[in-house]
């Protein structure tokens, strides 16, 4: 994604100034620290994204909207800091990192300005993949916002990794859709581990009669990826709604070159707050021979772990396979609690 000329940058206890180049900041043994604000009210921005590019670094602000990147050598770096709703800000950085220098020096405010959104031209897809994937440059789209929840939900996964237990129930149907059996358990899963191939969603297990045929399921997460948004098209498909929410829909699907197995569906984001609420995601390019998935949809619903960042606590999924027994599979998810492995994006702020 090519991003904006950055907007504003400040040491802490000056006044804001507009970044142009490179701007010089004192990062003490590596360590700098800042704080996101409202350009126009100057309150915090609370769980703002920052990123180190380059260098796979993504921490989240905490509800005062301070933030800290460990780790940082001298020179130059390029960081990015992102809220829905706001339009994202990139600054190039020269990074003074000896120890001592200038410690006493607070760090750097960032001030984001509020972004005005324009609903597209709503889209009906035909035989063709009917749109044209996020754009390159920020347009104030819906897309940039859906986008934006995605990459949200990635640096969750993989920044802030937890692992969630999941009750799962499945209710088996014979082909007629006579019940042959059900089960209950729980599923315990990494957040880091959510891969994403174009065109190779299915994948085998093992080898000869005992190998199992797999789908890796769609995430939202996955729209962060420029493999994903590459391989897809998306579009503005109007307004929809959950209960008690009212929301905009994108659609998404396969591009014509991406002829592999791959998903097609839907996500709907919050029109009040820009937060995801719902993703769909059915398989599509199944191939007459050579899988025993003969259908799947999959739709996941979204709960705000804290504001304006998203964890999934609840699914269902209609799994259609051939095979020497066929059937489907209905399966139902549902959140029992989750763990962080290490840093939580919601830690209580030190004192002071």
């Amino acid at each position: 994604m090519r991003l904006r000329p950055p907007l504003a940058l400040a040491l802490l206890g000056l006044l804001p100034v507009a970044v142009q180049g490179q701007q010089p900041v004192r990062a003490p043994g590596g360590t700098l620290t800042g704080v996101v604000r409202d350009s126009a009210t100057g309150l915090p921005v609370g769980y703002a994204l920052v990123v180190v590019a380059g260098h796979e670094q993504r921490v989240f602000a905490t509800e005062s909207g301070k933030f800290t990147l460990n780790g940082l050598g001298g020179g130059t770096i390029s960081l990015r800091v992102q809220q829905i709703g706001y339009r994202a800000v990139n600054l190039v950085l020269s990074v003074d990192a000896r120890s001592g220098a200038d410690a006493g020096s607070p760090g750097l405010v960032v001030n984001l300005v509020r972004q005005a959104f324009v609903l597209p031209q709503i889209l009906v897809q035909g035989d063709a993949c009917a749109g044209a994937g996020p754009a390159e440059d920020e347009s104030g789209t819906i897309l940039d916002e859906v986008v934006r929840n995605a990459e949200r939900l990635l640096a969750l996964q993989q920044a802030y990794p937890f692992r969630a237990n999941y009750q799962r129930s499945t209710v088996l149907l014979d082909s007629t859709y006579t019940r042959t059996g059900g089960s209950v358990d729980t599923q315990r899963v990494d957040s880091r581990f959510r891969p994403y191939h174009r065109g190779e969603v299915l994948t085998r297990i093992g080898k000869g009669a005992g190998s199992l045929e797999k789908a890796y399921y769609f995430s939202a997460s996955d729209l962060a990826s420029r493999e994903f948004r590459e391989a897809h098209c998306f579009w503005y498909a109007g307004r929809d709604s959950v209960t008690d929410f009212h929301g905009y829909r994108i659609d998404f699907a396969p591009t014509p070159e991406t002829r592999g197995v791959d998903w097609a569906g839907s996500l709907l984001i919050d029109s009040a707050t820009m937060v995801l609420l719902r993703s769909d995601a059915h398989l599509v390019n199944l191939p007459d021979k050579g899988t025993i998935f003969r259908s799947a949809l999959c739709t996941w619903l979204y709960k705000q772990l804290v504001p304006s960042l998203v964890l999934e606590f609840q699914a269902r999924c209609a799994i259609n396979r051939g095979g020497a027994t066929p059937g489907v599979a209905v399966e139902r998810w549902l959140l029992i609690d989750h763990s962080f492995l290490g840093k939580r994006p919601d830690a209580p702020e030190p004192p002071g």
